[in-house]
C-alpha cells in the first residue's frame, strides 16, 4: 500500500468510476506494479491510475499480478452439494471399482509375506498373484521381472540410479546418461543428482582397478531437445546426439525417454527410439522409459518395444496411491539404492504392501484389457471439449492456442492457452492471455483443472515465473505460459460434462477481462 499517493492519483480516475467505487466498494489505497500505479478495493476492483485509467484495465490484461492470490485452504469435499467436473486426470485418477473390490477382499490377508506360517504364506500368495497380473498387463516375460515399489518416483530412481550403478561396475567407461529436455522431475532430478554427486565414482566397482577407472570417468548427463512442433523426440535427433558424444555411442550407459509427457501429452515412439539406442550403443546399454502417464491410455508391450526398464505408477490408471512397480528385463541387473532385508529379489528392501499391490495390479490389468474402449472414449471427450471451448470463446471474441500437436498426444490431454483479441498499446500485439492461476481459482467449485504439472504447481506467489520444460520445448513464451491450462479427461468423463465445462471456462475467462 502507498496511501500517500492516493490524493494526487484521484485526479487520474474518471469521476464515474470513483462514484461507483464509493457506492459499491471501499477504496483501500494504491500500490505500484511494474512501474504502474493501481488503486484497488477489497473486492479487487482494479483501476489503472497511470496513463490508462479511463480504460479501467484489470491488472491481468498487462500480465501484472495485482493483489496477491489467496491460496485455497485444504478442506473436505462436500458430498451433499453437486461435485465439480473433474478434468485433471493426468494429476491423479479415482480408485476404480475393480481395484476397490479386490482390496476389500485382500485386506483380510494381513500377514507378512516373508513369514512362513499360514498368515504369511497367504499374504505371499496374494502378492505373487498381483505380480502375475502386472506381468500379464505389460506382456512381461516372467513375474520375476516385476518389482513392487512405493510409486513412480521410486521406480524412476531405482531404474536410473540402480541400473547405472550395476552397468558401470563391469563397464566403467560407459559414462553418459542420455535423456530429453521434457522429462518429469521424477526423472530430471535423478539425472541432476547422479551428475552432481558423481555417481559411479563411489561404490560402483567390485575391484580397486574398476573403482579407479570409474573415478576417472564420472557420469555425465545429456539432455536431447525434442521436436519443437510435436514435443516428441525424433529418432533421427537421438541418433545424431549419440554419434556425436565424446567416446562414441559405446560410452552411453543408459537412455531414458518418457513414454508420454505429463503436461502436453506428447507420446514418443519408444520402440523406434529403443531400436536406435541398441543399434548404436550395443545391447548392454540400458533403455528406460517412464510409463506413468501412458499406462491405461495407450497400449504398452515391454517385449514388443524391447525396453529394459519401465516405471509404473498406480494412481495414474485408477489404482491406489502410494504404490508402483518397476519392470526389469530378465537379463538386466539393477542394484538396490535402499538398504535393508532381501525383499523383492534384494532389489527393493522393505515389507511389501500386499493390499496396495493387489489393488494396483487389478486396476492395471482392467485398464489394459479395455484399452481400446477407454482410449476412444477419452479421445471423444477431449475432442468435444476442444470444439466447445473454441466455439464458446469465439462468442466472447476470445480464442485458444494448443501447445504441441494434438495428433501426437495422449487421447485425453488438451494443453492450451486462452487469450482475448485486444490491441495492446505497449507491445502492439492484438493478443492478451488470461491468468490461468486466477481462472482456476475462480472456477474451482465448478471445474477442476491444472495450470501445469500438479507435482509443482504450488510454488509461492510472487516468485519468479518459470516456464515448464515441456512448454519451453514447444516454444511457448512466458505470457502464453501464464495463460496455459492443462485439461485431461478420464474414462468416466461424459460428453455432457465436457460441454458444460467448456461453457463455464469460457464464461469465467471472459469475466477476467470484463472485470
Amino acid at each position: 500500500m502507498c496511501s500517500r499517493y492516493l490524493s494526487s492519483l484521484l485526479l487520474f480516475v474518471p469521476l464515474r468510476q470513483l462514484l461507483l467505487a464509493r457506492s459499491a466498494w471501499t477504496l483501500q489505497g494504491c500500490h505500484r506494479i511494474q512501474g504502474h500505479i493501481y488503486i484497488h478495493t477489497h473486492r479487487r476492483k482494479v483501476f489503472r491510475c497511470c496513463r490508462c485509467a479511463r480504460l479501467g484495465f484489470f491488472s491481468v490484461m498487462c500480465n501484472a499480478q495485482g493483489p496477491p492470490l489467496k491460496k485455497r485452504k485444504p478442506q473436505p469435499l462436500s458430498l451433499t452439494e453437486s461435485l465439480p467436473i473433474y478434468l485433471d486426470h493426468n494429476a491423479t485418477t479415482p480408485l476404480c471399482e475393480e481395484a476397490w473390490q479386490e482390496m476389500c477382499r485382500v485386506h483380510k490377508v494381513w500377514g507378512n509375506p516373508s513369514s512362513t506360517h499360514p498368515y504369511g504364506l497367504a499374504a505371499k500368495y496374494e502378492l505373487e498373484e498381483a505380480r502375475k497380473k502386472v506381468q500379464t498387463a505389460l506382456n512381461a516375460p516372467s513375474p520375476e521381472s516385476i518389482i513392487f515399489t512405493s510409486g513412480g518416483t521410486e521406480s524412476n530412481n531405482l531404474a536410473i540410479m540402480g541400473g547405472v550403478l550395476a552397468l558401470r561396475q563391469g563397464q566403467p567407461s560407459r559414462r553418459y546418461v542420455v535423456s530429453t529436455n521434457v522429462e518429469h522431475p521424477a526423472v530430471a532430478e535423478v539425472l541432476k543428482a547422479i551428475q552432481d554427486r558423481d555417481l559411479g565414482a563411489c561404490g560402483s566397482a567390485s575391484t580397486i582397478d574398476d573403482a579407479e577407472a570409474a573415478s576417472r570417468t564420472p557420469v555425465k548427463t545429456v539432455r536431447v531437445d525434442v521436436n519443437s512442433q510435436t514435443g516428441c523426440l525424433d529418432a533421427s535427433t537421438l541418433r545424431e546426439v549419440l554419434k556425436g558424444l565424446c567416446g562414441g555411442p559405446e560410452s552411453v550407459a543408459l537412455v531414458s525417454v518418457m513414454l508420454a509427457n505429463n503436461e502436453i501429452g506428447a507420446v514418443n515412439d519408444i520402440k523406434e527410439l529403443c531400436r536406435v539406442t541398441k543399434e548404436l550403443c550395443g545391447e548392454t546399454c540400458l533403455f528406460h522409459t517412464d510409463g506413468a502417464q501412458a499406462l491405461g491410455k495407450v497400449p504398452v508391450d515391454v517385449q514388443d518395444t524391447n525396453i529394459d526398464l519401465l516405471s509404473v505408477c498406480g494412481h495414474k490408471f485408477y489404482g491406489p496411491k502410494g504404490v508402483g512397480a518397476l519392470y526389469i528385463k530378465p537379463d538386466v541387473v539393477v542394484h538396490n539404492i535402499l538398504f535393508g532385508a532381501g525383499h523383492e529379489r534384494s532389489i527393493r528392501p522393505g515389507t511389501e504392501n500386499v493390499l496396495l499391490a493387489s489393488g494396483m495390479a487389478e486396476a492395471l490389468l482392467f485398464a489394459c484389457k479395455n484399452i481400446d474402449r477407454f482410449s476412444t472414449r477419452m479421445r471423444d471427450t477431449r475432442d468435444e471439449l476442444l470444439r466447445v471451448l473454441t466455439v464458446e470463446l469465439e462468442a466472447y471474441d476470445m480464442g485458444l492456442a494448443v501447445n504441441g500437436a494434438i495428433g501426437f498426444t495422449l487421447p485425453n490431454t488438451l494443453n492450451c492457452a486462452l487469450f482475448k483479441r485486444v490491441p495492446n498499446r505497449k507491445t502492439g500485439s492484438s493478443v492478451s492471455y488470461i491468468s490461468a492461476q486466477r481462472l482456476i481459482l475462480h472456477v474451482g467449485d465448478e471445474v477442476c483443472m491444472s495450470a501445469g504439472s500438479a507435482c509443482h504447481s504450488t510454488a509461492d506467489e510472487g516468485s519468479q515465473i518459470l516456464v515448464s520444460d515441456p512448454l519451453q520445448a514447444v516454444q511457448v513464451n512466458t505470457d502464453r505460459a501464464i495463460g496455459t491450462l492443462r485439461l485431461s479427461t478420464g474414462r468416466t468423463t461424459t460428453i455432457e460434462e465436457v460441454r458444460r465445462a467448456g461453457r463455464i471456462i469460457a464464461r469465467r475467462a471472459a469475466q477476467q477481462f470484463d472485470d
